[in-house]
């Protein structure tokens, strides 16, 4: 899966790599970096547990290090969003705002949009 949205984002990516990957029966656990053309990254943390529950954390960033937005479902600011637990951290100050579930799947076309 996350081979193919790879290689259909490619024209936007300098660099892929794959830190950690495990797959038992229907879970994964899935940790990768890739560089942007933008000189942008992604950091994707993305497990599926045996039980069918999903952990994920999406952390784009500038070349600056600072936060762009980042997408997660970390049981935290339960009294900020009513999307809770799915939020996602704006800017450099990271501001907390709703969101929706989200998939590699929306974070690539997301980005894809902001650089092209």
């Amino acid at each position: 899966m996350i081979l193919d949205i790879v290689k259909k984002y490619k024209p936007i990516i300098k660099t892929f790599a794959i830190q950690k990957f495990k797959k038992v029966r229907n879970a994964y656990q899935l940790m990768c970096k890739i560089s942007f053309v933008n000189h942008s990254e992604l950091y994707i943390k993305d497990y599926l547990f045996l039980d069918g529950t999903r952990k994920y954390s999406f952390h784009w960033q500038n070349d600056r290090k600072e936060c762009i937005i980042r997408w997660d479902n970390a049981p935290h600011h339960q009294n900020k969003v009513s999307t809770f637990p799915f939020h996602q951290h704006m800017g450099k100050d990271e501001i907390i705002e709703e969101s929706k579930p989200m998939r590699i799947e929306n974070i690539f076309n997301y980005i894809h949009s902001e650089i092209t």
